[in-house]
């Protein structure tokens, strides 16, 4: 695990972490498909902020993502994947005269299912899937007088719609996806040097307020079953997505 989390860094520096909600081909695999994909996202959200700072306004929120992800075809027109990789999040727009809170790489973990129709080999598919990914992620935020350490379970769940179209070794295809986010906040509050318990906590939150975001990608096959599928996403309302992912398909 170790040796691939390290190729996922190195992979997701040198491709500026250009990564994935999507990475496995386009299409669903088929009965007894498998494929593996090394995956890369970076997605941005707007969030309700939290602690003492900014209590009243809306924070801009990042999270970069490097997965392994295996996708298994169960049937006709419908697959399940696992993955596992790292992800890291960020809060870039902090409060006048705080840090920026950057929580360090962590252990992620997810899965998916996806349905698509026709069940046969044609040249489209309209899809809907569901996707989850979860992982911990620490950090502080702080100026001359006070500290505010964070610990999130961040989880995302993203049901998504898609359809497309095979032009030859190019498939592309557009549609609409709708993050859900929910987890755990634990905070401790640190003013003049002293902890205030008081002052912190652990909560439960979901936000299902996330703007549904536009989508369009194309997936590129070639030869030995490789795929190289990329996708972009946006709200209008400064959430985004951008997502890489090389997969290679196997029966």
């Amino acid at each position: 695990m170790t040796g691939l989390v390290c190729l996922a860094l190195l992979l997701g520096a040198s491709a500026g972490w250009a990564g994935g909600l999507v990475g496995r081909p386009a299409f669903c695999l088929g009965s007894d498909g498998v494929a593996m994909t090394v995956e890369f996202s970076n997605m941005c959200y707007a969030v309700q902020a939290t602690g003492a700072p900014s209590e009243e306004q809306g924070d801009k929120v990042q999270t970069q993502r490097g997965l392994l992800r295996a996708t298994f075809g169960v049937a006709p027109g419908l697959d399940v994947d696992l993955a596992l990789g790292t992800a890291n999040l960020s809060f870039p727009d902090s409060p006048a005269d705080f840090s920026t809170f950057r929580s360090e790489w962590g252990f992620a973990w997810g899965g998916g299912l996806r349905a698509g129709y026709p069940f046969q080999d044609e040249l489209w598919q309209l899809q809907l899937s569901m996707n989850y990914i979860g992982f911990r992620a620490e950090g502080e935020t702080a100026n001359s007088q006070k500290v505010l350490r964070s610990e999130y379970v961040w989880q995302e769940l993203t049901p998504t719609l898609t359809v497309g179209y095979r032009f030859g070794q190019l498939t592309p295809f557009v549609g609409a996806m709708q993050a859900i986010l929910f987890g755990v906040r634990e905070t401790e509050v640190e003013f003049l040097g002293a902890v205030k318990p008081a002052l912190g906590g652990k909560q439960n939150y979901t936000d299902g307020k996330q703007k549904p975001q536009g989508l369009m990608g194309v997936d590129w096959r070639f030869p030995d079953g490789y795929f190289l599928t990329a996708q972009i996403s946006a709200s209008g309302q400064g959430q985004w997505g951008f997502s890489l992912g090389l997969a290679q398909a196997l029966k």
